[in-house]
C-alpha cells in the first residue's frame, strides 16, 4: 500500500425497503434526497480514488445519476433482499470495480446513506489514519460520554440497576455512529467483515452523528442540516 496515496474504493449501499421509515433513502431531506448528502460528501474528499452507489432500485439508482453519483449496475437478486448483509453488497461492489479498473484498491469505505451530516474531511482524515496504521479497520463513533455516576443502566425485574461495574463505567465510553467503517482490503476480502478485534477510532462530534432510523431521526437531521447550512453547508 502506498501510504501517502492509496487506492480508495466507497461503496454507499442504497436499498429500496425500509421497514421502519418507508424509502427513507431518497426522503426529502432540507431541499435534497437524503442520499444525496452522502454522494455530495465522497464527491468532495480528497482522498477517495472511486465511489458509487449500489442499490436494487431503479429509483434510487435515478436519484443519485441525477446528483452525479456513479451507478454501474443494479445489484443483483441474490444481494437484494432485506436480508443481505453490507458486507455481501460491498464485495459485490468491490470485484466490480477492481475488474473494471483491473487495479486493487488498498482501502474500502463503507458510507451509509442513513448518516447524511457527513463532513468530506472526516472521510479523508479515516484514510490518511487507517494507511498510517498497523491496524486494519477504523470505525467513527461519537462520544466521549462520561459522567460522575454511572449512566449506563438496565431494567431488570422492574428496578432500574446499574448495567456493569461502576468502575468500567465512570470510564469514557463510546458508541459506533454508522457514519463510517473503513477497512484494508485484504483484511475485509479475507476477513469478510467491516469490524475487526482491534480498530482505529474516529470521533465525531453529536452534530455529525445523526443516524436516521425513525421518523425522529429524520426530524433531528433536519433540523442539523439546516443549522450547517447557515454556515455553508451544501448539496450540489
Amino acid at each position: 500500500m502506498n501510504n501517502s496515496n492509496p487506492r480508495v474504493l466507497a461503496v454507499i449501499p442504497a436499498r429500496g425497503g425500509s421497514k421502519r421509515l418507508p424509502r427513507k433513502n431518497i426522503r426529502m431531506l432540507a431541499g435534497h434526497p437524503m442520499l444525496a448528502y452522502t454522494i455530495h460528501a465522497a464527491q468532495q474528499a480528497a482522498m477517495i480514488t472511486d465511489y458509487l452507489v449500489s442499490t436494487e432500485d431503479k429509483e434510487i439508482q435515478k436519484v443519485a445519476k441525477e446528483y452525479g453519483a456513479p451507478t454501474p449496475f443494479l445489484r443483483p437478486a441474490e444481494i437484494a433482499g432485506d436480508s443481505v448483509r453490507n458486507v455481501d453488497v460491498m464485495l459485490h461492489a468491490l470485484d466490480f470495480m477492481e475488474k473494471e479498473r483491473g487495479w486493487q484498491y488498498d482501502i474500502i469505505l463503507l458510507m451509509q446513506p442513513t448518516s447524511p451530516v457527513r463532513d468530506p474531511n472526516h472521510l479523508d482524515e479515516a484514510v490518511r489514519l487507517l494507511a498510517a496504521s498497523e491496524l486494519d479497520t477504523i470505525a467513527s463513533v461519537k462520544g466521549p460520554f462520561k459522567k460522575r455516576d454511572p449512566i449506563l443502566k438496565a431494567i431488570r425485574g422492574g428496578e432500574l440497576v446499574t448495567y456493569c461495574s461502576e468502575a468500567g463505567e465512570r470510564e469514557p465510553f463510546y458508541v459506533y455512529n454508522a457514519a463510517l467503517y473503513g477497512m484494508k482490503r485484504n483484511y475485509f476480502v479475507f476477513a469478510r467483515k467491516h469490524v475487526s478485534d482491534r480498530q482505529i477510532p474516529l470521533v465525531m462530534d453529536q452534530l455529525h452523528s445523526v443516524d436516521v432510523d425513525t421518523a425522529e431521526d429524520f426530524m433531528v437531521a433536519e433540523a442539523y442540516v439546516k443549522h450547517l447550512k447557515k454556515n455553508g453547508f451544501t448539496v450540489k
